[in-house]
């Protein structure tokens, strides 16, 4: 089993993500990571894709955790992943693309969405299909991820 924390988080940032977001149930997530015994790990403004223990982020409005039923090869590929990755930088430029016209990334940077999609899609092989979606994944949002996701498997309302 894969397991995901999608957060509603406090501050700025994450209201900004939310504003984008529009409706979303149970929650209106802003960051999105993979859970891994007692350390949460995803990309973060601060620090890029680091591993960080349970109760980092406190206080958040809202949290919900996601387990994606998956085949011990499916789980053990996305969290090899997932750890190989720890070091990797933030995609500031996605996210001013979620706030002004046009389209921005930095070529293989990615923010906590978007990392989990191409981990879930291309490493693990999760999603019934590897073709394109309809948006590049750096336009992925935490909401975007959450609808995609409980297109498969029942998300805890």
């Amino acid at each position: 089993m894969i397991r995901l924390r999608f957060v509603e988080g406090e501050g700025l940032a994450s209201d900004l993500i939310e504003l984008r977001e529009g409706t979303c149930m149970p929650l209106y997530p802003s960051h999105v990571e993979a859970v891994d015994g007692g350390s949460y790990v995803g990309q973060h403004v601060e620090g890029g894709m680091k591993a960080r223990y349970a109760g980092y982020d406190a206080p958040f409005r809202k949290e919900l955790f996601v387990d994606l039923p998956a085949t011990p090869e499916q789980t053990v590929r996305f969290y090899q992943a997932l750890w190989k990755a720890v070091g990797e930088p933030y995609d500031w430029e996605a996210i001013l693309g979620f706030a002004l016209p046009g389209h921005f990334h930095a070529k293989g940077d990615a923010i906590c969405s978007a990392k989990m999609f191409l981990l879930l899609r291309d490493k693990a092989d999760w999603f019934p299909s590897r073709a394109p979606v309809a948006v590049p994944a750096h336009c992925i949002d935490p909401r975007d991820l959450l609808l995609m996701i409980s297109a498969i498997v029942e998300v805890p309302h």
